[in-house]
Order: structure tokens, then sequence, then C-alpha cells
């Protein structure tokens, strides 16, 4: 079977098996398989509001998948440089702390803008980001290590700012003031409770440019060079150090600004509170895998998952634990971390067939 067609039917085999394995599992509940899954479905992509009746689901499960998009292009980035960048969570704190802290106290018309802020929250997330890459180019530090203790760094330093010198002294929650209103994303559907706002058209803009980025520009192959072979493209003058610094900071600023959609797009009544990042930078590891480490693929992956998470708290009024949606979610990864199985019944099947 053709290569390129087996590169598609992988993930989607692996997302079928889990969906089945999980449709079993909602069965042994007493419940209609197929009417869970068309109930979860229809409650992530159509929602009945008689303002917006299409935009109110759709709506939900976009803005979920907004940040799960910056931050699995993240760390598709560094897997393309032959890299695993485990710290999106803590580049995702970095710049969301950059971001919050511009949309507060820059209070200059010029300056203190959304734009500004996510500029901030790019560099905050690069410079962050950029650490582990410098210490793996010049003392061979494993990026999984640096980059798990970064998030300890952040996540703790986060807790340190939220309770001291960014609290906001009128709120009993541990919380920062809201940004002010020229800081704030705009909404693409104010009709809506959902706050979809320009991070997801930012979002669609990052997977454009990635995929440009990869596919026509010399840096970009450059960068795919090395992550397939370091010491051939070592041999061919291309700088090995230098990819490796440029592809963790550039995975940076895409964390980054996943973090900064989160508090300037309203996640959080447009203020940094604790919990505001969930695990994120997680999830974009496992989005990253479903989309098989492809810009394209990495946007649809966002969503699918987005829609389980979002469809999955309608299974609840039928009596099935919110934790199947967990259970399905993970064996889609285990499958697609899998997929030489997938690749062997494929390669078996094209065999016979010629």
């Amino acid at each position: 079977m053709n290569k390129k067609y087996v590169e598609i039917l992988t993930p989607l085999l692996a997302v079928l098996t889990a969906l089945i394995i999980g449709g079993i599992i909602i069965q042994l509940n007493g419940v209609n398989a197929f009417e869970a899954y068309g109930q979860l479905f229809k409650s992530a992509f159509y929602q009945a509001n008689p303002k917006a009746p299409f935009m109110s689901g759709l709506a939900k499960t976009l803005l979920t998948a907004t940040p799960m998009i910056f931050v699995g292009l993240s760390v598709m980035i560094a897997f393309k440089a032959g890299l695993f960048n485990i710290g999106a969570q803590g580049q995702m704190i970095m710049g969301g702390v950059a971001a919050a802290v511009v949309g507060i106290y820059v209070k200059n018309a010029f300056l203190g803008n959304f734009v500004t802020a996510m500029i901030a929250a790019g560099i905050a997330g690069f410079l962050w980001a950029s650490i582990s890459g410098y210490l793996k180019a010049k003392f061979g530090v494993h990026e999984v290590i640096s980059t798990i203790m970064l998030n300890y760094i952040a996540i703790n330093l986060q807790n340190y700012l939220l309770n001291y010198p960014l609290k906001d002294p009128a709120s009993q929650n541990v919380q920062t003031m809201k940004v002010l209103e020229p800081a704030r994303l705009f909404l693409l559907a104010p009709s809506t409770k959902q706050k979809l706002n320009l991070g997801f058209i930012l979002a669609i803009a990052a997977v454009i440019l990635v995929w440009y980025f990869f596919g026509k520009t010399k840096q970009g192959y450059e960068m795919k060079a090395v992550g397939l072979n370091a010491g051939s493209a070592e041999n061919a003058g291309i700088k090995i150090k230098k990819n490796i610094i440029f592809a963790m900071g550039l995975a940076g600023i895409l964390a980054g600004l996943g973090g900064a959609e989160r508090v300037l797009g309203g996640s959080a009544q447009y203020a940094y509170t604790e919990l505001i990042m969930g695990e994120l930078g997680f999830t974009g590891v496992a989005v990253s895998l479903l989309g098989k480490s492809n810009p394209i693929g990495v946007f649809i992956a966002a969503i699918f998952y987005a829609s389980l998470e979002i469809g999955g708290q309608s299974l609840q009024s039928m009596r099935i634990p919110k934790e199947v949606v967990y259970i399905i979610q993970a064996l889609i990864i285990i499958f697609v971390a899998g997929e030489n199985l997938f690749r062997y019944m494929l390669s078996k099947r094209g065999g016979k067939k010629q």
C-alpha cells in the first residue's frame, strides 16, 4: 500500500479502534453506544440556541481547541527537529503571565493592547523554551529532563506571583486583576455565552505559517534534516546547535501564544487564575501525536480532541461516567503511539493485493 495512504489511515484506524472499545464500555453500562456517540458529537458541534442554533456548541468546541492547536504545533515543531518538548506547560504559563502583566499594567493606549500582550507572551515563551534548547546544544542535557524541571519552576513561580505581587487585592480568589479592555481578544460569536475569540483565527494563521515554514523555507528544511539525521545534516554544513536552540525557541513562542489566549480570551473572566492552564501543555503532546506531526493534522486532531471533551460532558445525562471519555482519549494515544501494529496490518493487506 502507498506510504502516503498508510500515514493517513494509521491515525484513523487508531481512532476507530478506540471508539469501538469505548463503545463496548458504553454498551456494558446499559446504554446504546450509537446513541451515546450521536449525543456526544451533537453536543460538541450542534447545541440548540435560539439566537445562534449552530454556533453555540461549535463555539465551545473551537474555543477549547484553540490552545490545543497552539500547543500541538509547539510540540510538533520540536518533534520535527528530533526533540521532545515536554515543557509546553511551563511555556504556556510564562506566556500567560507575560500577557497578563502587559494587559493589566500597561495603560498606554498605543502599547497596552492585545497585539503587544501577544508579542510579550511569544517572547516569554521563546526565552523560557530556549533555556532547554541551549542546555541541549551546549552541554548535551536531555530536553525531556530540562523541560520537566522548567515546568516545575514555572508552576511555582506562577503560584508565587499570584499569591503575592500580582494578586488582585479585591478578590478572595488566587488570581490577578482583569486585563484592561484594549488587551482583550475580541469575540467571534458575541451572541453566544461561549468566548470564542480572535485567538482561534490566530491559531489558524499559526497552522498556515508552520506549514509554510517546513514546506517552503530553507530554515524549515534544515530543521527537518537535523531531526531526521543530525550526523548527515552536520556533514552537509547545517548548524546543529543553532537549529536545536531555534526549534525549542520557536516551540516556546507557540506555547506562549496559547497561554496568552487563555488569559486575553476571557477563559477565566480575563484574569490569570491558578488553574487557568489546566493540563493543556501535556494535552498538546497527545494532539501532536494524533496529528502525526503535521500542522493540518494537528488542527484536525485538536478539534476532535476538544469535541470529545465538550461532547463527553453530555454523556453524564445518559448515566455514562465521564471517565469513559478519558479512557477513549487515552486509548487513541496508545494506539497512535503503537502505530507500527496498524502499519504492519496495512502493509500486509497491501502486499496481498499486489
